[in-house]
């Protein structure tokens, strides 16, 4: 029951895995990128239709066939208010690498319900080999603890790639993340990438594998309160 909302042609990331804009020459992307910018009036007027007729309703913004839907600000909190404004029936959510705060916080204080961030390390160095953006991790950090002070619902989907995510400095740096911002829910996510294509651009190990299963139950036993999800 979930319908998405596409807003925003353009992105402040370039991520090695985007499935929606890929390099001419390079492997083509999953999915077309919309090339339009649809106004408060359009936006809302799919979410207050969906919304209103959906047994257990929720509209998304951030869709694959997108950019970031943060960039589209303006817009995206307009169009909430507008829906708002006729129907409190169901969830706004919104999926975003989360990077620009000053856009999280507009759509936020618009009456955002849950926002789902896309991430892959809670290390500075792998974050930013992997995402090769315009902000940085910090700025991440920065809207998750705006999010979570107003009320959101903050889940994490976690670009999960075995032998890399489990390596002792990336755990070691997800206790600290968890410990600092305490979400309610990661979504472990098969990341379908070449494995030589995404371990030549990632940072080399410093530790050893632990393993998934070990991964998932360290985290599990030290935060009771995270749900630990997966659609992969």
């Amino acid at each position: 029951w979930e319908a998405g909302i596409p807003t925003s042609p353009v992105c402040n990331a370039n991520c090695l895995g985007c499935i929606s804009l890929q390099p001419s020459e390079c492997c083509p992307s999953s999915q077309e990128r919309i090339k339009f910018s649809p106004t408060p009036e359009e936006v809302s007027a799919v979410g207050i239709y969906h919304l209103e007729a959906a047994p257990e309703a929720i509209v998304s913004f951030g869709q694959g066939c997108e950019g970031e839907p943060s960039l589209a600000a303006d817009r995206i909190a307009e169009g909430i208010k507008r829906i708002r404004a006729k129907t409190k029936r169901g969830q706004i959510n919104m999926n975003s690498n989360a990077g620009w705060t000053e856009g999280i916080k507009t759509i936020v204080d618009a009456g955002l319900d849950t926002i789902r961030v896309s991430i892959i390390s809670a290390r500075d160095e792998s974050y930013d080999a992997y995402y090769r953006a315009s902000y940085h991790l910090a700025d991440v950090r920065a809207s998750i603890r705006y999010a979570l002070d107003h009320g959101v619902y903050v889940s994490l989907n976690l670009l999960y790639f075995p032998g890399f995510n489990d390596r002792e400095e990336e755990l070691a740096a997800w206790q600290a993340f968890f410990r600092e911002l305490p979400v309610q829910m990661i979504q472990v996510r098969n990341l379908n990438i070449d494995p030589d294509a995404f371990l030549a651009v990632m940072p080399k190990a410093k530790g050893k594998a632990v393993g998934t299963k070990r991964f998932l139950k360290v985290l599990s036993d030290e935060f009771p309160q995270l749900v630990i999800g997966s659609f992969s």
